[in-house]
């Protein structure tokens, strides 16, 4: 499974420049409206960017709520690179940039200009050799013409003609005999899933037909109810593991059962032009009730909670890569927030979640290299860096000795650093250019 360790995004509403080491829990940590949610969506822009069609492209190029209005971004390129691993012998770095689209008025009406793909690369390094060093693939420096490597005993300098709505490595996932053939299309493949968890909770526990081709969410609908059913039926130890975290965090829940409503009962003419499908429920049973309800009568944080835990599980077996959620502390009351958080990092495995906070709660949770903090910016740019590694313990301490929680104490920082900004380059890593 392809590994991602690495995020930069550049030039996107009003991100100048972002970069995320990712570790296997990352939390972004603001107060409201410091672009929390904008660094989710520029990561779900930039993959889904790689994964579209030309035509789709030339359209991501031009809107507008992605194009930035801010006076010290306007005008930049979009840049989003990914560095990760395809296995663990194999890492690899892979980036691209395009010039969004811009709409002026002239005497025939509205026209754009723009909206070109200017740069692209794709390097790999192999760490079985004595120096390991990364081998460029890929290199594309202007709209219409890059260069890569057509052998392993090559150079990167065979020439490809290319539209500059398309990518090199969407074009080259069609050059069957690439030695690095597949790593383009891991690459392509990769899979980011925001787990939209937080927008009607309601919904996900209704009884619904199960729509297959459903893809606007990774689970919607009555297909939570259908994924725990057969869940329980081909991996019930999974299952057992899913419910046990649930009771520990929900003391009140004894159980949680994914029941079927058959359809077979209803009779259908056999010139029907469609059957009705069999249809899933979760009922619950709990601790002072004297018998069994639906799940969706619990409380919003309850189903909150299971859609998320369950949404972490599939992610996991299918092989996603990222995970996003917003604003995680919301399903959980603060004391259960660690146990939360050790629920998690045992469901996602190889997945890697990263989701938005601004619960100073969360903070004691969390190790220094897995916070990123938002701080306020003269120039209205979202900036996120960590703590210095040197400065962690100060951090402690002083909080500490003001017998307060260090996140708390951090909020209070992020104060302080709006009327004294030099205190940003104390306490945080320096700003990526």
């Amino acid at each position: 499974m392809v590994a991602l360790r690495k995020i930069t995004i550049k030039g996107i509403a009003n991100i100048g420049t972002v970069v995320l080491d990712l570790q296997q829990i990352t939390a972004l940590l603001a107060p409201n409206n410091y672009g929390k949610s904008n660094v989710l969506s520029a990561i779900e822009f930039g993959i889904g960017f790689i994964q579209q069609l030309p035509e789709v492209r030339q359209k991501m190029m031009g809107l507008e709520p992605c194009i930035s209005v801010n006076k010290f971004i306007a005008g930049k390129p979009f840049e989003f690179e990914i560095e990760g691993s395809f296995d663990e012998n194999t890492d690899f770095q892979y980036g691209y940039s395009f010039i969004w689209k811009r709409y002026r008025k002239t005497e025939d009406g509205i026209v754009d200009t723009g909206g070109s793909i200017i740069s692209e690369f794709l390097k790999i390094k192999s760490k079985t050799g004595e120096k390991p060093k990364f081998t460029t693939l890929v290199n594309r420096n202007a709209p219409n013409v890059a260069k890569y490597m057509p052998s392993q005993t090559g150079r990167c300098d065979k020439e490809l003609a290319i539209d500059d709505k398309e990518l090199v490595l969407n074009k080259l996932s069609n050059y069957d005999d690439l030695f690095y053939h597949q790593h383009i299309q891991d690459i392509r493949n990769i899979r980011i899933v925001d787990a939209d968890y937080l927008s009607d909770p309601v919904e996900y526990f209704a009884i619904k037909m199960v729509i297959k081709d459903e893809k606007h969410k990774y689970l919607s609908g009555g297909q939570i109810a259908a994924y725990l059913y057969n869940l329980k039926k081909k991996d019930p130890d999974a299952y057992a593991i899913l419910l046990s975290a649930i009771t520990v965090l929900i003391p009140t829940i004894e159980s949680i059962e994914p029941i079927v409503i058959s359809a077979n009962n209803l009779k259908v003419d056999d010139d029907a032009p469609y059957e009705f499908p069999d249809q899933y429920e979760l009922v619950v049973k709990e601790k002072f009730n004297n018998q069994q309800t639906r799940f969706q009568y619990l409380s919003t944080g309850s189903m909150k909670l299971l859609y998320l835990l369950t949404t972490i599980i599939r992610a996991s077996r299918e092989g996603v890569q990222l995970l996003l959620v917003e604003e995680l502390e919301n399903s959980i009351h603060p004391s259960l927030l660690r146990t939360l958080l050790d629920v998690v990092a045992m469901f996602l495995g190889d997945t890697k979640l990263l989701f938005t906070s601004h619960s100073p709660n969360l903070v004691r949770h969390l190790a220094a290299p897995q916070l990123y903090v938002g701080l306020p910016s003269s120039k209205g740019e979202v900036d996120f860096r960590t703590i210095r590694p040197s400065k962690v313990n100060a951090v402690l301490q002083i909080a500490g000795a003001g017998e307060m929680a260090i996140g708390e104490y951090l909020f209070e920082l992020l104060q302080d650093t709006e009327s004294d900004p030099s205190l940003i380059d104390v306490y945080f890593t320096p700003k990526k250019a």
